[in-house]
């Protein structure tokens, strides 16, 4: 398992700044100004000005988009001979907690991991196409948000749902994610040294007030904030696939983006990160892996019930 762990964790290194060794060890790795944190430098300057993604918007009903029914067709990337991987082995092991680390410190290491992972495929269609000069994803051929039928808005200062480009949109969510990770608040890094210990069940158990992370230093709302950075990483995705899948699979690149998907997917489905109504633009992929036997069968989930998030 070794030299594909590291053939995974090697892809899209050059995306993000080299962490400082004389500094103390931190949980976050990039920055930039975080939307709605209480240490925001306020939102993406742009007309109308977003303040934030939406948290709430309806998934369109997508069924006659992926089963055949006599006038549509199954997209590729929903076929087992497309759905493959970089890498032969056990997803499970980069997704499994260690045994005596602390859940909240494992997801933050979740999440920077997956954000740069994430950037690495976003990355890959910030190519410039050459018959026609402009980037591969732009304001034109994605001119919305979109994942086959459903469509993503954003939220503006005024609480109001607006359409966003695709490419905008992205490079929102990767400055708001990154944001939210330099957040102290959040991400608390100044005075991290070494993991702390590790709670026992019973004292987890004897402790009304506990929340996750809340002995490694993360704040109540740390779990809220983790599933709203998942789903919108999520949407990222569901565009790539949707949208640009061609261009992955003429390059070459498609198994590289399943490794990144299924590896993301598989920590979500775990830590149940997000709800089934999240997922549905890639429910029939995932289901495929399921029955491949690249992802472990989970009982269906509902979201658990957590402290309100600022954003919410």
């Amino acid at each position: 398992m070794s030299s594909w762990m590291n053939n995974l964790r090697a892809f899209g290194r050059g995306a993000n700044p080299t962490r400082n060794q004389s500094q103390p060890p931190s949980r976050g790795n990039t920055s930039s100004p975080s939307p709605y944190s209480p240490s925001s430098l306020g939102p993406p300057n742009i007309p109308p000005t977003p303040a934030s993604p939406s948290l709430t918007t309806a998934m369109s009903a997508n069924n006659n988009a992926y089963h055949d029914n006599g006038t549509k067709k199954i997209p590729l990337f929903f076929r087992e001979e497309y759905a493959t991987f970089i890498v032969k082995g056990n997803f499970m092991t980069l997704a499994a907690k260690p045994a005596l680390l602390e859940e909240g410190e494992w997801l933050a290491h979740q999440i920077v991991e997956q954000n740069r992972l994430l950037g690495g495929m976003i990355k890959a269609t910030q190519a410039e196409d050459r018959s026609t000069g402009r980037l591969l994803c732009n304001d034109q051929i994605c001119s919305t948000m979109s994942a086959g039928p459903t469509t993503y808005t954003w939220i503006d200062t005024n609480r109001n749902p607006i359409n966003l480009p695709a490419p905008t949109y992205i490079k929102h969510i990767l400055t708001w994610v990154n944001g939210k990770i330099q957040d102290q608040t959040i991400f608390p890094s100044d005075s991290f040294t070494s993991a702390p210990p590790l709670p026992s069940p019973a004292q987890i158990a004897g402790d009304p007030n506990y929340w996750l992370g809340k002995s490694s230093g993360f704040p109540q709302r740390f779990e809220t904030e983790m599933k709203n950075m998942y789903k919108q990483m999520f949407r990222c995705y569901a565009h790539l696939y949707w949208q640009h899948w061609l261009f992955f699979w003429d390059t070459g690149l498609h198994r590289e983006l399943n490794t990144c998907f299924i590896h993301f997917v598989n920590v979500g489905r775990l830590f149940n990160l997000f709800t089934d109504k999240d997922i549905e633009p890639m429910q029939p992929l995932i289901d495929l892996w399921v029955n491949m036997g690249a992802l472990p069968q989970i009982e269906k989930f509902e979201a658990t019930p957590t402290a309100p998030a600022s954003a919410a």
